[in-house]
């Protein structure tokens, strides 16, 4: 889908990435300042790189041409906004539309979809919003506003800056359905930045993890977490546990998703944002605080989702204990009580297991 073999210098850093990325929405991860911004900037053509891009075919860089921003069928979406103040949300979107219009359709695949004004309106659900002045709208709403006019643009390719930037906890939670949309709804190839682990398992099919400029590991999301969790640990910028399971079925009458995460049988609510299909990987995203500890297996509980696993390491505060577990090759972190780990005389080795609510796990 998108060809790249770029180098960027700028001061006393270096950008060198050359790579293939496949259709979906695939994220760009590592810390800051390790280029991702930079690479998204140079497949957009506003930084003078140097050497080939190619997207679908269609060569935008190499030694003879390089094809200016605007020829570019891409949408961009800084961290930013940049929503312009004098129209509503109505005339922002217009805006976007009149922009695709005039848009130089040399390069544009005849046979990409157009995205209707209707649609984006109808996934994002700005009906309520369209008079409303865009200096009155929430940070979830702007930015919801801000990914649909860039959709109403036409790209063939969206390069997503850190969408989620600036945002608290609900106004993320708020925002994340409507970013699966890209992929669920409209197809559109996404390129998204993120330092946020969670983020981008939740959001992201495959991951491109750049560090210093340079290609550390590309794969899938779920192959990207444990490459992340295990070689690059200094890029962790959370203590979430993060375990891969397959789809085995849809519980229907209870509104269950299940799953099969290490020959174990796990239960979550079905999500509200995007259909999961038997046979699919998806990553769960859990708190230490979420996971209980039991050296026996209990019964006669409402927690439905119980894990066997082995405790491979213990850390101790005055307060707490962080206990990781393995479960399977998958690691998992519980943090309870002091009190309680000596109640419970964990050691590693021992075999425990994991309790897990099934709200708590997204």
């Amino acid at each position: 889908m998108l060809e790249l073999n770029v180098n960027l210098v700028r001061d006393k850093f270096e950008l060198d990435i050359a790579t293939t990325v496949a259709a979906g929405v695939t994220a760009i991860y590592g810390p800051s300042g390790s280029g991702k911004t930079s690479l998204l900037k140079v497949i957009a053509g506003l930084a003078p790189a140097e050497g080939r891009i190619v997207f679908q075919g269609d060569t935008w860089l190499d030694a003879t041409q390089r094809v200016p921003p605007y020829q570019r069928p891409i949408g961009l979406l800084f961290q930013e906004d940049r929503l312009f103040a004098h129209l509503n949300v109505l005339g922002n979107l217009n805006f976007a539309l009149q922009r695709a219009s005039n848009r130089k359709s040399a390069r544009v695949v005849k046979t990409a979809k157009t995205i209707p004004l209707e649609a984006v309106v109808d996934i994002f659900e700005l009906d309520t919003l369209l008079e409303r002045s865009v200096t009155n709208l929430s940070g979830g709403e702007r930015r919801r506003v801000a990914v649909a006019r860039t959709l109403l643009t036409q790209p063939q390719l969206l390069l997503l800056d850190e969408p989620l930037n600036g945002l608290d906890e609900a106004r993320k939670r708020e925002i994340i359905p409507y970013l699966h949309a890209l992929s669920n709804e409209f197809e559109t190839p996404t390129l998204y930045v993120s330092h946020q682990l969670e983020e981008v398992t939740q959001l992201c099919q495959n991951i491109l993890v750049i560090d210093g400029g340079k290609k550390c590991f590309q794969g899938s999301i779920h192959e990207g977490v444990n490459y992340v969790e295990t070689q690059l640990s200094n890029l962790m910028t959370t203590d979430l546990s993060f375990l891969t399971g397959k789809v085995i079925g849809q519980d229907t009458t209870y509104n269950l998703t299940l799953l099969e995460v290490a020959d174990q049988k796990v239960q979550i609510p079905k999500a509200q944002y995007r259909d999961v299909r038997v046979g699919e990987q998806v990553t769960l995203n859990i708190k230490p605080g979420d996971v209980a500890l039991a050296t026996a297996k209990p019964n006669g509980i409402s927690i439905r989702n119980i894990l066997q696993g082995t405790i491979e390491n213990i850390a101790t505060t005055e307060r707490f204990a962080d206990i990781t577990l393995a479960v399977g090759d998958q690691a998992l972190r519980s943090r309870i009580t002091l009190a309680a780990a000596n109640e419970l005389k964990l050691i590693p080795g021992m075999t425990i297991y994991a309790l897990l609510k099934s709200s708590g796990l997204s």
